[in-house]
């Protein structure tokens, strides 16, 4: 198994900690506790186990918590991590313990490649794991070589919380609620069906559209939904086909509705407002009407404003200002351009 990602900074920096030994446990986590993970990450390929998921959470968490939220020790050296899980952790929802051995043997087995502007690394997501069979936890060392991709593979993060992810019991539900918490602002996302069936790995298994809404989509929006209405998970989500289309949808939009509700339902359709104005501008200007190269460029300008919707009051900020202080012919020509150097890039 291998998952690609592209790493545009190198600049990795991070504290160390000497002691490269811990126990985790759902006692030591704070209900508050938060994990981020790359969008990077999130929108990668790849195929893992409830468990190999949960073991992932439990080394991105701490990772973050040593070479992150710290702020003392060296700052340019990396070690081999050793972390110890706990064995009740990763056999919830009343998993056998062979079942944990063999979903750690397949992880050790999966391989990352990261490509850098100088480098390509291939690397896997842990070294070994070692159960002392009398004892109640794991050990797992995780590779120097990953460490720094780990502590930050973009700019932007996702940020859900680590006691949610680790508890759903299914990995299509785990990974729905990365997309939820990565689309949290701006409140929906679309995806193609191929593209879902690619991300998930399952283009193979489920290959009509009606066994993937029963076996997929409405177990992941059934699962976050209950555990919303209890109170138990800050994200779900709703999804929809395209009205024209047939039984069969090209295209899926999904409307991410999560807590609190009244900073969500302030902000979001701000977003949307921008966003909606930001493409009629666009589309007015570039005349994409008459020309279909420009609706093809337009369309993929504003794809990549929501992978990053963080980027929408920064464009729409910088467009407005545009329109105030330039004549009309230049704007789309700079409009343009300023999408192309800071927004593509």
């Amino acid at each position: 198994m291998l998952t690609f990602v592209v790493q545009k900074n190198n600049n990795v920096m991070a504290n160390i900690d000497k002691n490269n030994m811990l126990v985790l446990s759902s006692a030591q986590l704070a209900p508050k506790s938060k994990l981020a993970q790359a969008n990077a990450l999130t929108q990668s390929r790849y195929d893992f186990s409830l468990v190999e998921k949960r073991t992932i959470y439990h080394i991105i968490r701490e990772v973050r918590r040593r070479y992150v939220e710290q702020t003392s020790g060296e700052r340019t050296l990396w070690d081999n991590l050793v972390v110890r899980i706990s064995t009740k952790e990763l056999q919830k929802h009343n998993l056998e313990l062979k079942e944990v051995y063999k979903a750690l043997l397949r992880l050790r087995k999966k391989t990352i490649c990261i490509e850098t502007e100088d480098s390509i690394l291939g690397v896997g997501y842990i070294n070994y794991f070692d159960h002392k069979k009398y004892e109640q936890t794991i050990e797992i060392e995780v590779s120097k070589k990953i460490l720094p991709y780990l502590v930050e593979l973009a700019e932007q993060y996702t940020e859900y919380d680590l006691l949610i992810a680790m508890t759903l019991q299914t990995k299509y539900s785990q990974r729905f609620y990365e997309y939820c918490s990565q689309y949290r602002n701006l409140g929906y996302f679309k995806m193609t069906i191929d593209e879902l069936r690619k991300k998930l790995m399952i283009s193979e298994k489920y290959p009509r559209f009606a066994l993937l809404k029963k076996y997929v989509l409405n177990v992941a929006q059934k699962e976050l939904q209950t555990l919303y209405d209890k109170g138990e998970c800050d994200v779900y989500f709703t999804y929809t086909g395209d009205p024209k289309e047939a039984r069969t949808p090209r295209i899926l939009n999904f409307k991410v509705i999560s807590k609190p509700t009244a900073i969500q339902e302030a902000n979001a359709p701000t977003l949307l407002d921008l966003r909606y104005k930001i493409k009629e501008c666009l589309d007015r200007w570039l005349r994409t009407k008459d020309r279909p190269k420009n609706k093809l460029w337009v369309d993929n300008a504003m794809a990549a404003l929501d992978r990053q919707p963080d980027n929408i009051v920064k464009l729409y900020k910088r467009l407005d200002k545009l329109m105030k202080n330039e004549p009309t012919k230049n704007h789309a020509a700079i409009a343009r351009h300023i999408i192309e150097e800071d927004f593509l890039q």
